[in-house]
């Protein structure tokens, strides 16, 4: 039987989906980040860590958030990133993941995501990543 779980929309979260190359990133974590205007994107391959901290303009891969959003999330295009991020992980291609994140200290803006943490979405329903030892 699969284990569906309920994501809890109270806490910051990210989705990769390597099809569209689009990495959507919550309402919650925009709000963890205090809606900055810039922001960037942080990986570590070796360590399975993805985050996003406020950035300013001139800042390598800065992304600018819109004024207004019109969704609970906001989607960026990145096929090459979100390959990456998919290669290094061993994510299967025809899903998509959901992860959960973390702000390291109460007062930061930076978000971070355990990729080892993520969970497969199917058919708009979350399930847990049964890992082998």
């Amino acid at each position: 039987m699969d284990d569906y779980i309920v994501w809890d929309y109270s806490v910051p979260g990210i989705s990769f989906n390597v099809d569209s190359g689009r990495i959507t990133i919550f309402k919650t974590t925009l709000k963890a980040m205090g809606y900055p205007e810039f922001f960037h994107f942080m990986f570590s391959p070796e360590d399975l860590v993805f985050g996003i901290e406020p950035c300013g303009i001139d800042d390598g891969g800065a992304n600018r958030l819109p004024d207004k959003l019109s969704r609970d999330h906001y989607d960026i295009k990145s096929k090459d990133l979100v390959r990456f991020v998919f290669q290094s992980c061993g994510w299967k291609k025809k899903l998509t993941y959901r992860v959960p994140g973390v702000k390291p200290a109460p007062d930061s803006h930076k978000v971070y995501f355990d990729l080892r943490q993520a969970l497969e979405v199917h058919e708009g329903r979350v399930k847990e990543v049964r890992r082998e030892n």
